[in-house]
């Protein structure tokens, strides 16, 4: 296609007034800290280069001042410029428009943004049974706990404080309380500027734990019992059966029970993870009971009880004479005394409002105390009294109905590739004359159906094992424990890394029948559902001929049930470092189309758990408009999806903000269910398609895989070296101690792109692609206005166009030792990038990147003025360390901007 290679300018979206107010008012604040902490000279040596960075052209006299600055002031003026990303940040925030942009970038505004707006859009389109479709309904995100978040707690603490504060402020308040939330800003601040930004010391998977339930119980589970009690007024009577909302929406997680490639994730992980979740559920179930209690001082003077009310009254341990006519506070009290006993069995202590432990029998399931739920809401309707309390009992209810006592069902996770080894080792053990990593793949299938055909283990417990192996059947003795503790609902998954076989299907249950979880037999069954995942391009391409051969066998509708589902989960992150972005974004939908047709043909439900991360290049962007370009036929009421690292904080660090992105979520699942039976693709739809991921993936892969110098080239050119030296994570940054690309994880490649602000995971190969493949512009328009998937594509290729800056990202080439290499990759990236833009921008008509969108426009310029000069100070800090410069500081110095840059742009992987 002809044109120019120039790219347009980023994006200039006018700020508006309430963001520019906002930024002000936060960044004169910290400079008041400042001030009022360090010192007049700290202020002014901070505002000179605040002063420099914000003037035009002041780019050069940046470059001098950081050139002649000591590592001391290094480390202090990255802190300074990393708190005022982060702040401006909270100032576009508490302005609205960063969050509005969250859910509806990219999306028609006639998509509902509710589940109550789509549900009356059904109904407006004639559409019947909304209230089966309701009942089916499993929308499920899942916390997982990649490496990406690259704050402290204490900071999103601090960040969560602020925000509040500053909402206060969008009200017309009079001048003295005006004065004392400004006074309160500025405490807030200050301690901001004195709170240690980076760790000194590796996170642990407990620490992790522990920051991810922080988010829940401050605002994702307020979030969920807002959400359980809107709905049903929200919806209408006719949308639901009965006043009883079904469990649409739960949570899950694999903090602690995410064992692939992490030696610190075992068995003690998994029951510290669930001890956690249940502490803070039943803590909320107690609060909840308690606030029923002080509501139902109902009298048996003025009102009667049902007889199973009344029994839940007289078993009441110690009732005080004085409640003798009260029953609903006495069964209020038996549940309480219950649910406290449940508490110092599931976690070793009472809840958190009980005066000493409790000597009533504990709940043997969720279920009972949902009972015991039903008792007090059916004595209230049956004489008049349900208005009495609202719809905080409902509420309990349905929170109780999707959450158990486990809070999130917690995924397991393997590699397949241990699993044959303890397997080899097991069978090695027991005397059974089978080699197993000797067989080919029709004897492993055969001898996996023999050991399921009966109940009999592999395993003994006079049998040493090794270390690999005990504590693989430890994790699985835990996770038995578990499901005996908890529920079977407590376990939510067992997820396959590297799926690539039946037999890494059949594995998985071996392995769980050695400890209970699978029973044996003619017609064997599972406590725990094993889930592949594809997550490379050969593994997306083949994914749904495995899955045929699995659904074919006759072992496989037994595990399944007689209402057989099958989850696939489907990996963004490894398919894009694999075959870049357009080959991973087009295989991982069409895998799911084949993967739901061989499901359809064999009369097998599907549910896909997309396994997505927070940028573009790792599958990231609004859920719901991803959820919404799904192939009909393939979301079928079902769908759960990753939410990884920093995206956690991001979309669900407040109640209003997690509420809107988990009522979106919700809302487009039901849609997409919606959209009516599986219709193929068009042939010369699928065609072009192919042709674009085939020639994209080429292009990327002679890049990245095909030119020798750019392994070096990456490693140098990006921070990746320090990024690795980070300790944002518990997870190593690599499967292995090299510095291939292949045996890089996905997150570090992607966060060191966007440290450069090359973002080439987001958009690398499209352009090649679509000139290979010989498409025009007008077969492209074509494309983009009829087939969802491509639309959704170059929107958030789109962004990360947007968000890259070739300027910058060219300096970070000039890192690179070798030169002659360097340019010549990075001319290569340049032209790439060039013609995307001309595409991206061609496709839809417009002028600039994101003109079409200004919220989201003026978020990225937000952006990049603030992460800009932390880039300058990067590149110095950077030529100083490659130079041989030993300083610690130094070290701590590039961190600091490291996160600073990760805050500004508002993702890491």
């Amino acid at each position: 296609m002809a044109g120019p290679l120039t790219p347009p300018l980023r994006p200039a979206a006018p700020t508006s007034r309430h963001v520019s107010e906002n930024v002000r008012l936060l960044d004169a604040i910290l400079s008041e800290a400042i001030a009022y902490l360090d010192g007049d000279k700290a202020a002014a040596l901070v505002k000179a280069a605040r002063g420099v960075a914000d003037e035009a052209g002041g780019k050069p006299k940046l470059d001098f001042l950081f050139h002649e600055i000591d590592a001391d002031q290094a480390v202090y003026l990255a802190r300074a410029f990393a708190c005022h990303s982060m702040l401006v940040n909270i100032g576009e925030d508490v302005a609205g428009r960063r969050r509005e942009a969250e859910v509806e970038a990219g999306g028609d505004s006639t998509h509902p943004k509710t589940l109550a707006a789509a549900v009356a859009a059904l109904k407006a389109a004639g559409k019947a049974d909304i209230a089966s479709t309701l009942a089916e309904l499993n929308v499920e995100p899942v916390l997982t706990a990649h490496p990406t978040e690259v704050r402290r707690r204490a900071v999103v603490e601090r960040e969560t404080e602020l925000s509040r504060l500053m909402a206060l402020r969008r009200h017309h308040l009079p001048a003295d309380l005006d004065r004392q939330i400004r006074e309160d800003l500025f405490r807030e601040v200050a301690l901001l500027w004195r709170t240690r930004l980076h760790r000194p010391q590796r996170i642990t998977v407990a620490d992790e734990i522990r920051n991810a339930l922080s988010v829940v119980r401050l605002s994702i589970l307020p979030a969920l019992i807002d959400l359980y009690g809107a709905w049903p007024e929200a919806m209408g009577p006719e949308a639901m059966d009965s006043r009883d909302v079904p469990p649409m929406l739960k949570l899950g997680s694999w903090l602690g029970g995410d064992r692939d490639g992490h030696p610190g994730v075992d068995g003690n992980t998994l029951k510290l993870a669930l001890r956690s979740q249940a502490r803070v559920l039943l803590d909320v179930y107690a609060g909840e009971i308690r606030k029923l209690w002080s509501d139902l001082s109902v009298s048996t003077f003025y009102g009667e009880v049902t007889p199973a009310l009344d029994a839940l009254a007289l078993a009441t341990e110690g009732a005080s004479v004085q409640r003798a006519d009260e029953p609903y506070r006495l069964a209020c009290e038996h549940i309480f005394d219950r649910l406290s006993a449940t508490a110092q069995r599931l976690t070793g202590g009472p809840v958190a409002y009980a005066l000493e432990p409790s000597t009533a029998a504990p709940y043997p399931e969720p279920a009972a105390f949902v009972r015991d739920l039903h008792i007090v809401r059916d004595s209230l309707r049956a004489h008049g009294g349900e208005r009495l309390v609202g719809h905080r009992l409902q509420t309990l209810i349905s929170l109780a109905g999707a959450c158990g006592f486990h809070l999130l069902a917690l995924d397991m996770r393997q590699n397949a590739d241990v699993h044959e080894r303890v397997l080899a080792e097991l069978y090695e053990r027991a005397g059974v004359e089978v080699d197993y990593l000797a067989l080919d793949e029709d004897a492993r299938v055969k001898v996996l159906l023999a050991e399921l055909s009966h109940q009999r283990p592999l395993r003994s417990p006079f049998t040493g094992y090794s270390e690999e192996t005990a504590k693989e059947l430890a994790t699985l003795e835990a996770a038995a424990t578990a499901v005996a503790l908890y529920g079977r609902a407590a376990i939510g998954a067992y997820v396959v890394s590297k799926s690539a076989s039946v037999s890494d299907i059949l594995e998985p249950l071996v392995l769980l029948k050695q400890v209970g979880l699978v029973w044996g037999g003619a017609e064997p069954r599972t406590a725990v559902r094993v889930t592949p995942l594809f997550e490379t391009i050969g593994d997306l391409e083949n994914g749904p001929a495995i899955l045929r051969q699995w659904l074919n066998l006759p072992l496989a509708r037994s595990i399944l049930g007689t209402q057989p589902v099958q989850e696939v989960m489907l990996g963004y992150s490894d398919s894009n470092k694999d075959g870049g972005y357009v080959a991973s974004r087009t295989g991982v939908a069409k895998a799911a189309r084949m993967l739901a047709n061989e499901c359809e043909a064999l009369g097998v439900g599907v549910q896909f758990f997309h396994g997505r991360g927070g940028s573009v290049g790792r599958g990231g962007g609004p859920a719901a408009e991803a959820v919404l370009a799904q192939p009909a036929g393939t979301v079928q009421g079902r769908l759960r999806l990753t939410e990884q690292g920093e995206m956690i904080a991001r979309r669900y660090g407040d109640q209003p903000t997690a509420r809107r992105n988990l009522d979106a979520l919700t809302a487009a699942v039901l849609m997409s269910t919606n959209k009516g039976p599986w219709v193929d693709v068009a042939p010369d739809i699928e065609a072009d398609m192919a042709a674009l991921a085939r020639e994209s993936c080429a292009a990327y892969q002679e890049l990245v895989y095909g030119d020798p110098a750019f392994e070096d080239f990456f490693w140098s050119a990006t921070p990746i070296g320090e990024i690795v030296e980070l300790n944002i994570g518990s997870r190593p940054a690599s499967r292995k101690k090299s510095r291939a690309i292949e045996d890089l994880r996905a997150i570090p490649w992607v966060f060191s792109w966007s440290q450069a602000r090359i973002m080439l995971p987001g958009w690398y190969g499209f352009a090649s692609g679509v000139e290979r493949a010989g498409l025009t512009l007008e077969r492209l328009r074509e494309l983009a206005f009829t087939f969802d998937i491509f639309a959704a594509l170059l929107s958030n290729m789109e962004l990360a166009l947007a968000q890259s800056d070739m300027a910058i990202a060219e300096r970070y080439a000039a890192l690179s030792p070798d030169k002659a290499a360097a340019q010549r990759i990075f001319a290569a990236i340049r032209r790439e990038h060039a013609a995307a833009c001309e595409l991206a921008i061609a496709i839809r008509g417009g002028s600039a990147l994101l003109d079409n969108r200004p919220d989201l426009a003026e978020s990225v310029g937000l952006a990049a003025q603030s992460v800009d000069p932390l880039n300058h100070l990067q590149l110095e800090l950077l030529a100083r360390r490659r130079r041989g410069d030993p300083d610690d500081k130094l070290k701590l110095a590039i961190q600091l901007t490291v996160a600073g840059i990760a805050a500004g742009m508002r993702n890491t992987g």
